[in-house]
């Protein structure tokens, strides 16, 4: 029987004794001083040393293990589950400590004594989880579950941990049982993340539990342990440091863990000299103490006001100091007349075209949210009548990216994106050189590592340009990013390294504002901070935002003894405890944390659906916390945290079902509520349906995002938002609805990939092979199976694989005449006059074409975004001017190539006029006519500039060739000096490739390189023959016998080998005129040996074929050596 307490919580002995019918003996308890802290203690020794006999030692035996019995089902403040406001996700280290050879025991002991063993077991293990203020989370018997970090954060829970276990094995193991027999335990410790807070079970069962493979696995690593051992997971041995001496215990296969598990022995504490040294080694990190840094900056801003513009390129780890670097430049310039300008990179819209740039013209115009588009407009005339004198072409461009509404008063020309897109970055250029040309300017481009690659692209052309401007600009970036920019004399690389001990101490100090804080909270910060400025400047806050000190006399001193929660061990734990003690600015700081790195009042008020007072509290909190900024006034406010980490650490603690449910609802506002927002930014959309679990929406969001990408031809950016909508159809359940989403994606994404990775790039073939394949499936409708099949052939092409391609061009001609479609019927024709043209099967290209020209309708321009990537009755028009050359007619040829120029004029799309220029090239090779080709080399060079990056290599190396074959005098040896390094888009192309091979062996010819001419000719005469595309198979063997002339000694055989077989290819291509270029060489070999009337009657038949042309090169040259066969 057991006595309810007194109402004041004190146990009343002598009423439970006379419960128990011994009251007799409430005068020997009082005497003897047996309160009800001794009495679960007492033993049947004890109750015999107080004078009680065997029958009332028995019932006080029994009524004290019901009492503890009882007592253990009650609440304790000091075990079992803590009241906690919200489940999260927390690193957590967790320990499992075991009695051994429990079962042994309780097979040898009384149940009595089995019992007074475990209670003492137990409470000398909790006793040691207490004294470094751990959590005893559960007792199961013989087995102790405690936790460090929760409810009460430390910066140092694995050490606390392991210091409690070896004070554990050493406390059990001065235990021992009646027979006085040693016990000993095991203890396991493992750290990892959790979730925390969740109640299960029902009634008195109910609890807090940690859902996690970590506790799990500090029970197996108990069980790994030697008696009295300590042993813990990898996991927790990386916080550790160098605090204790441990022994590797390998890896082990553990029982539901699928990876083998490292472990690790705590043999002891090490003897390394000083906490600090132990905990952080050799990783010191930084933030104030940037005296150099500055230096050298202020002596390249000086350089720079001088208009001799340079670029700084600052990397460092998150949190190092960065961004303070630049704010730091910016204070010191503030009384200097220049202007700064900002543009900064979102991990959210690292593929939204030129956000940071477009960002900044935002702010930099000051636009708001309430403007209506015409007061927009008026703000971005404004911002560029300052920069520029005729700034209305710029206008109509920029107001375009920006969503501004121009009508008539600043038509958006009508160009093509690529077009559009290098006519965007020049007037950017522009604005920033009218800047430039009033004022000194300072642009920090800041996490250039989530810049998008169009912007990326504007600031190579920046850094190109800066060397004449009186600019600095300053680019920061994480470790990962690869800048593109170094090895310029202009150019310099700065990397951010860690503080030294003293600047941190300097910082702390100016955070404090001068007043010292007490030694051992100084200690502790510049301990855990380890040197990363950003670390140190918020710890230092959160102290100070506590109720830990107080002001005396000019310095702070600690108001009571200093609890760990005062000093986190990590940035994640000193932002959750800041934001814990700001409630409700952690929920609020969650929320907008879901939305971005930046968010609006408006959807952060819409999300949170907090009222409105207690939400400004917040942000008010929030912002004076300094852990966000704020520009503007509600609701026209917007807010940023301050660093993405803080970001990222708010994040984070959400569990993943709060976060699914808060982007669901971001996407449902910015449909309803924000759709302006939501039609400019469809991949913001899409990233929050990704987030959400909202996949059908995200597909379809990630599709018009990559398409509107790919219009304005960011094609990196349309491949980045194609893929991720591929990636979430498995999401989706199997369909034919998703198959059919699938072929879209696929064929969307065949045309960026093969226009930056080349026609025969694999993953081009990849994503065409995939939509054919379903289209075959499915039974698809011609419109989506004529393209895959259209793009499988056009890379068979490219990558030389000629009779794949033949089989599938032929079959493309069928589908299209029985579909009835001219316009399928032209493209039929398009790829069957590439695919004749690769073959060298000029008659058949010319056969083709001429179809093509006849179906031809302007409507069909549109083909280009669909199929080729160029227009084509442009493509017609240039490779029947190839074909006319080669079969005889450089007259109609050369004016083919100039109606296909001329087309290209009338559309708006550079890639068309790329073509037409290409194939121009191509034609003025063939005529000989260098002049010619070098002209029209340096207009596709310019338009590359423009609007096609990734040719400028190529076309580069073209124009250094053809201008030494104009010049026929010294050749540059880095022209000769080593065989052409080819881009992937040109490897991937046989044509492309072919004309570069040509320009290399003309080269070699003329400055006598006659190995590095062989070392690529011979190879690429055997890929065609291998192959089949054999349109420059004539050309090498012609070009591979005059080198064979040139070798030491002469090798007349296989040069005439050579020129026979570059004839009979000829011959067998119909091509009249490289018959008659192959033949001008044998002839003019036989002729120089002295066998003029066989080079006579070899040359006259073919030179005699020729009705035009003969005011070419080639025909020249055959009139004059038929001239001097004959006269001799």
């Amino acid at each position: 029987m057991l006595l309810e307490p007194k109402a004041e919580g004190v146990m009343d002995i002598a009423g439970w004794l006379t419960s128990l019918g011994l009251g007799k003996y409430a005068t020997t308890f009082a005497r003897n001083e047996i309160t009800p802290e001794v009495l679960p203690h007492l033993s049947d020794a004890d109750l015999k040393a107080l004078g009680l006999p065997m029958g009332p030692r028995k019932l006080v035996l029994v009524a004290i293990a019901q009492l503890r019995e009882s007592e253990n089902q009650r609440p304790d403040p000091s075990v079992g589950p803590t009241p906690y406001p919200q489940a999260e996700r927390r690193q957590l280290t967790v320990m499992f400590v075991d009695l051994a050879g429990s079962t042994a025991l309780s097979g040898q002991l009384d149940p009595e004594e089995m019992g007074e063993v475990i209670r003492k077991y137990q409470h000398a293990v909790a006793e040691e989880i207490r004294r470094v203020d751990g959590h005893v989370a559960k007792y199961m018997g013989d087995g102790v579950l405690a936790y460090f970090g929760w409810p009460r954060a430390h910066e140092d829970e694995a050490e606390r941990a392991v210091r409690a276990g070896l004070a554990i094995a050493a406390a059990v193991a001065n235990l021992a049982t009646p027979a006085k027999e040693p016990l000993g335990a095991r203890v396991g410790i493992a750290t990892g993340l959790v979730v925390v807070g969740d109640l299960i079970g029902e009634g008195a069962a109910q609890e807090e539990a940690v859902v996690g493979a970590t506790p799990n696995l500090a029970a197996r690593l108990q069980a790994l342990a030697q008696v009295g051992n300590v042993v813990v997971a990898g996991t927790t041995r990386l916080l550790l440091g160098e605090l204790f001496e441990l022994v590797d215990l390998g890896t082990h296969d553990l029982k539901g863990f699928a990876q083998p598990v490292q472990a690790w022995l705590v043999m002891g504490e090490s003897r390394t000299e000083g906490r600090f040294e132990a905990l952080h080694g050799m990783r010191l990190s930084s933030l104030v103490g940037r005296d150099q840094e500055i230096a050298l900056l202020l002596d390249r801003w000086r350089q720079a006001k001088d208009g001799r513009g340079q670029v700084v390129l600052l990397s460092g780890e998150p949190g190092i100091g960065k961004s303070r670097i630049a704010i730091a430049l910016r204070e010191h310039l503030r009384r200097e007349k220049c202007l700064s300008l900002r543009y900064d990179g979102s991990p959210y819209r690292a593929n939204s075209t030129l956000f940071p740039v477009l960002d900044q013209l935002r702010r930099a115009a000051g636009f708001e949210r309430e403007d209506a588009p015409e007061v927009k407009l008026a703000k971005l005339e404004a911002l560029l009548d300052a920069a520029e004198s005729d700034p209305k072409s710029a206008i109509a461009l920029i107001a375009e990216h920006l969503a501004i509404p121009t009508g008539d008063r600043y038509p958006v020309p009508e160009l093509a994106p690529e077009q559009k897109k290098a006519k965007t970055i020049q007037a950017l250029l522009a604005q920033l050189e009218g800047l430039a040309a009033k004022q000194p300017v300072l642009m920090t481009a800041e996490d250039a590592h989530w810049f998008d690659p169009t912007s990326l692209e504007l600031f190579d052309r920046i850094v190109d340009r800066i060397e004449r401007l009186p600019v600095l600009l300053v680019v920061t970036f994480r470790p990962e990013f690869a800048p593109r920019w170094t090895g310029r004399p202009h150019v310099t690389p700065l990397t951010l390294s860690h503080l030294q001990m003293n600047e941190s101490a300097a910082l702390i100090d100016h955070l404090t504002g001068g007043r010292p804080l007490p030694a051992e909270v100084e200690v502790h910060i510049l301990a855990k901070t380890g040197g990363v400025p950003l670390f140190v400047e918020e710890l230092t806050k959160t102290v100070l935002e506590s109720d830990l000190l107080r002001e005396a006399g000019g310095r702070y001193e600690l108001a009571g003894p200093l609890p760990p929660l005062a000093i986190p061990s990590t940035l994640q734990d000193s932002l959750l405890a800041r934001l814990d003690r700001l409630s409700p600015v952690k929920e609020v700081a969650q929320i907008g944390a879901v939305i971005g790195r930046e968010f609006s009042y408006e959807l952060l008020e819409a999300t949170a659906r907090m009222d409105e007072p207690k939400l400004r509290t917040a942000l008010d909190e929030l912002v004076h916390a300094e852990l966000a900024f704020c520009r503007g006034n509600p609701p026209d406010a917007i807010y940023t945290f301050k660093h993405a980490l803080v970001r990222d650490a708010a994040y984070e603690s959400l569990l993943k079902s709060r976060r699914q449910q808060l982007h669901c609802r971001i996407v449902t506002l910015l449909r309803d509520r924000f759709a302006e927002q939501a039609e400019a930014e469809p991949e913001v959309l899409a990233h929050h349906a990704t987030e959400g679990g909202l996949f059908d929406d995200a597909v379809s969001s990630w599709y018009k995002a990559g398409l509107r990408a790919n219009r304005r031809s960011a094609h990196d950016e349309a491949i980045a938002h194609f893929s991720k909508g591929l990636k979430l159809l498995a999401q989706l359940p199997e369909s034919r609805a998703r198959e059919d989403r699938e072929i879209d994606l696929q064929l969307a994404v065949g045309v960026p990939l093969a226009a930056t990775r080349g026609y025969g790039s694999a993953a081009a073939a990849t994503s065409y092979m995939r939509a054919y394949e379903l289209c075959v499936k499915l039974g698809s409708e011609t419109s989506k199976s004529f393209p895959a099949l259209r793009g499988l052939c056009t890379g068979h092409r490219a990558r030389g694989e000629m009779h794949t391609a033949s089989a599938l061009a032929e079959q493309l001609i069928g589908i299209a005449r029985q579909s009835g479609d001219p316009s399928l019927l032209l493209e039929a024709h398009h790829v069957n006059w590439t695919t004749q043209h690769a073959l060298g099967k000029w008659r058949s290209v010319y056969e083709h074409t001429d179809q093509g020209l006849l179906l031809y309708r302007p409507e069909h321009f549109s083909h280009a975004f669909v199929y080729s990537g160029h227009d084509s009755g442009v493509c017609a028009a240039a490779k029947q001017g190839v074909s006319l050359w080669m079969l005889g007619f450089p007259d109609q040829a050369l004016v083919r190539a100039q109606e296909s120029i001329a087309r290209a004029r009338q559309l708006p799309h550079p890639p068309s006029m790329q073509h037409a220029l290409y194939y121009a090239t191509v034609l003025h090779y063939y005529r000989r006519d260098a002049t010619a080709a070098r002209e029209v080399a340096a207009t596709r060079l310019q338009l590359a500039h423009e609007g096609f990056p990734a040719w400028v290599p190529h076309i580069s190396l073209q124009l250094a060739m053809i201008q030494a074959l104009e010049s026929a005098q010294q050749v540059p040896a880095t022209v000769t000096g080593a065989p052409p390094a080819l881009p992937d888009n040109i490897l991937n192309d046989v044509e492309g490739k072919g004309l570069v091979l040509c320009l290399f062996g003309c080269v070699c010819e003329l400055a006598g390189e006659v190995d590095a001419g062989l070392s690529m000719l011979l190879p690429a005469i055997s890929e065609a023959e291998a192959t089949g595309a054999r349109l420059w198979e004539s050309e090498f063997c012609r070009l591979t016998g005059n080198l064979l002339l040139l070798a030491k000694p002469r090798d007349f055989q296989q040069s005439e080998a050579h020129y026979r077989h570059a004839i009979e290819i000829a011959r067998e291509q119909q091509a009249r005129s490289l018959e008659l270029r192959a033949s001008t060489s044998l002839a003019s070999l036989w002729a120089d040996r002295g066998d003029r009337q066989e080079a006579y009657d070899l040359l006259a038949p073919t030179y005699a074929w020729f009705t035009e042309g003969f005011n070419t090169r080639d025909l020249i040259d055959a009139k004059a050596l038929l001239d001097s066969c004959a006269s001799s």
